[in-house]
């Protein structure tokens, strides 16, 4: 973990500022947000190749700005004692969030194959594939896609937070470990933009009690901040079958150690389509909205 930080801190009478901002990078070779010890996502890809797990953790967030300010407005200390008690001596508190969002890692969880009849011979049964890993490391729950020059969060628009362009699976040699296969925590989920204040007013009896009177704002711009804990289909798989070495449903032989290039998707007869699955790359969460909350303390 490497990381560089700045702090500003400025006071003009009893008000305060305070800003800081903080560049980091956290790299390893699992997520580092999994403490659960279940074989899953954080084993080794390639045992023979462990630098090819190496690449952004689950925490890693670049970019973290934070600013607040404790701001007391005039007492009002001219006019008379009614307009001190109501207009004067209010404080205004804020405090900024704006964070980049941290990585995340696109797995495949598995593949399937798709029957092949060759010639379509009249009465000729289907050939079916026992495909059902990119891989045969003997778990696939760490195996993960290819990827095209598409960035993989260009194009960001309302809760899709993936691009799913982005990946790519037609072209995959099975069994083996491709040079543009995603790296660990090449993808970014949501950013965080949000701001909260309150507008507080104190009032004095005898130096011995005090009731205070405060309206909080709660992302008081209502910026939808969606959760990337719950993005929809972090396993990136076709939703059909899929062909290799070009064959169709018709013709051709079903994938196989000998016929292992990923050439299409059993979504038609000769198809080169490749679909996502259905809302894929999607935040099906949104933290909370603007919230507005009034609180009237009394304190001895």
């Amino acid at each position: 973990y490497n990381s560089l930080q700045a702090l500003f801190r400025s006071q003009m009478g009893p008000s305060t500022f305070q800003a800081a901002y903080t560049w980091s990078h956290s790299i390893g070779n699992v997520e580092l947000d999994n403490s659960s010890g279940s074989f899953n996502q954080q084993a080794i890809t390639n045992i023979y190749d462990p630098a090819m797990d190496k690449g952004n953790t689950n925490i890693n967030r670049p970019n973290i700005f934070v600013a607040n300010e404790v701001l007391y407005l005039p007492k009002m200390s001219q006019y008379n004692n009614f307009v001190q008690q109501t207009v004067g001596g209010w404080e205004f508190n804020s405090i900024v969030t704006l964070a980049q969002g941290s990585s995340l890692t696109v797995e495949t969880n598995g593949i399937s194959g798709a029957s092949v009849a060759p010639n379509a011979l009249p009465n000729t049964p289907a050939v079916p594939s026992g495909l059902s890993a990119l891989v045969g490391t003997g778990y696939d729950g760490n195996l993960r896609p290819l990827v095209t020059n598409t960035g993989c969060n260009t194009g960001r628009s309302g809760n899709q937070i993936l691009n799913v362009n982005h990946f790519a699976l037609l072209g995959y040699v099975l069994g083996t470990f491709p040079a543009n296969i995603e790296s660990r925590g090449s993808c970014y989920g949501s950013p965080n933009t949000n701001m909260d204040a309150q507008l507080a007013k104190n009032w004095y009896i005898k130096e011995k009690y005090r009731i205070k009177f405060s309206m909080d704002f709660f992302n008081i711009f209502n910026h939808p901040n969606f959760n990337s804990g719950n993005l929809e289909g972090s396993a990136y798989n076709p939703n059909d079958p899929v062909y290799c070495g070009g064959a169709t449903a018709t013709s051709g032989t079903p994938c196989s150690p000998t016929n292992n290039v990923i050439t299409g998707e059993a979504s038609g007869p000769g198809s080169t389509a490749w679909t996502a699955p259905g809302g894929f790359g999607q935040a099906s969460a949104v933290n909370p909205a603007r919230e507005l909350q009034y609180t009237l303390r009394f304190t001895f």
